[in-house]
């Protein structure tokens, strides 16, 4: 295959791969629901179940553990349902539909526990994050792989996941004043302040639901007659793929150091670098999750240009460059002194880690070519299924550890504020942790293979096969 040669080689996608904006927009909008799904959970339920109704830091993280377990069961089965599906109105969707509704419902229901006892606060949160978990994977998994069938053109597949991006940064406004909003006096208390705001996010999840399913039509093609495979050789199958591995292996490690300083993250803010002062620490959060926005907002399109010039796995390689930069500034920025100057971290490394997952998204997207060179088959949804299964396995792991890190950090009794030597330790391992697992994700990452050239190689082959075949096989 003739391909020509040169970074400033510019890629169009064919007429015929291209999407329009109307459909990019409503799968974006599908994003939104996605994003708020399990964001609002995770932004809040430290907050408001660890330190607004005194719950044991260590079995708000076991009750968050809970879920990720069962949603480490039910990813591979959505995949699979989903990859086998064979109804009017497509594979994808009728998933969609159904999944997302049952979050809209039981959102508000997690606020509102009905006992003040540990253990009941506890059964309560860990059953109801269970079912919606679970809602979760046959929403998500589906939705995930309609975005991977909307092009098989190598940049407009980027161009799709980017619109994802923008409207998806949206949801990132909104989450970073959630504290905020629900700390307002109007309210009387943030218990019942996040009751309210579950009842506004239900509403725009629903908007996104309905936009996805009736304005991203499904394409048409061998899937039709492809042969069903059931749910354990389609996970070996998977398994098998090398490229996928070290994407995931990247994805993972990121997610690991990200994950587990969620709860020590809250406590050095809340106690070390704002000293205890919530209303503050809401109000940087929020002021820094805004201008976060705009740096998304260049990040993306940045990454676009870079992959359409260098390809994804350099795109993200610099994008990482940039979030360890930012992580780096933390014990310059970290400090009471000047609080609000945590925000520069948080801006440096929002211009770079949006960027990286958008080249994550794609390249997934290019390895399920690879795999249908291989197999004959289109897996879309297995493929999204194990990777949310392996990243609820490592959320499992995040989610402990994030719960274990205060205790090896001396702090035991949630009654009362840690203490400045717990808060210097807290702070240490929230800065190391987070370095660690950049640089170790760039290692992976210089090991990932398909290129450019390879992938339209790819596409190349699986258009001569389908002109030879029309039928399938």
């Amino acid at each position: 295959m003739h391909h020509a040669a040169g970074w400033h080689h510019k890629h169009p996608a064919a007429h015929a791969e291209k999407v329009s904006a109307w459909t990019k927009s409503a799968y974006g909008l599908g994003g939104l629901t996605d994003f708020f799904y399990l964001n609002m959970v995770n932004a809040l339920a430290v907050p408001i179940f660890a330190i607004a109704l005194k719950m044991d830091p260590l079995w708000v993280a076991v009750a968050l553990a809970i879920p990720k377990v069962v949603g480490a069961i039910t990813d591979p089965i959505a995949g699979s349902l989903s990859d086998n599906a064979r109804t009017r109105w497509g594979r994808r969707r009728p998933f969609i539909l159904g999944g997302g509704l049952v979050g809209v419902v039981l959102l508000p229901l997690i606020w509102m526990p009905p006992f003040d006892s540990q253990g009941g606060m506890f059964a309560w949160l860990a059953l109801l994050l269970a079912i919606f978990a679970a809602a979760y994977s046959v929403f998500a998994v589906p939705y995930g792989a309609l975005g991977f069938q909307l092009s098989t053109d190598y940049d407009e597949r980027t161009r799709v996941l980017a619109w994802k991006g923008y409207i998806q940064t949206a949801g990132t406004f909104t989450a970073a004043w959630f504290y905020w909003f629900c700390l307002q006096p109007a309210f009387g208390s943030e218990v019942v302040g996040v009751r309210w705001l579950s009842l506004i996010v239900s509403a725009a999840m629903l908007v996104g639901i309905v936009a996805t399913v009736f304005a991203c039509p499904e394409k048409v093609d061998a899937t039709a007659a492809q042969p069903r495979i059931p749910l354990g050789p389609a996970l070996r199958l998977t398994l098998k793929n090398r490229p996928y591995l070290l994407l995931q292996g990247t994805i993972l490690i990121i997610a690991l150091g990200t994950g587990c300083e969620g709860l020590i993250g809250s406590y050095v803010h809340i106690y070390y670098t704002c000293q205890g002062d919530k209303t503050l620490a809401s109000l940087i959060t929020g002021l820094g999750g805004t201008l976060t926005v705009f740096a998304t907002f260049a990040a993306l399109p940045l990454g676009l240009w870079l992959s359409t010039h260098l390809g994804k796995r350099t795109s993200a390689l610099i994008g990482l460059a940039f979030a360890l930069g930012g992580i780096l500034l933390l014990p310059f920025t970290l400090v009471p002194q000047s609080p609000y100057l945590i925000i520069v971290s948080w801006i440096i490394i929002a211009l770079g880690m949006p960027w990286a997952s958008l080249m994550f998204g794609s390249m997934t997207a290019d390895i399920t070519d690879e795999d249908e060179l291989a197999t004959g088959m289109r897996r879309e949804g297995m493929y999204v299924a194990v990777g949310g299964f392996l990243g609820k396995i490592v959320s499992v792991i995040t989610l402990l550890l994030g719960g274990w890190l205060p205790h090896l950090a001396n702090y035991t009794d949630p009654g009362v504020p840690p203490n400045e030597g717990e808060l210097t330790l807290m702070r240490t391992m929230l800065i190391g942790i987070q370095a660690f697992a950049v640089i170790a994700a760039v290692i992976i990452l210089r090991l990932y293979p398909i290129t450019r050239a390879r992938s339209e190689e790819t596409r190349r082959l699986l258009d001569l096969r389908k002109t030879a075949a029309p039928q399938g096989e």
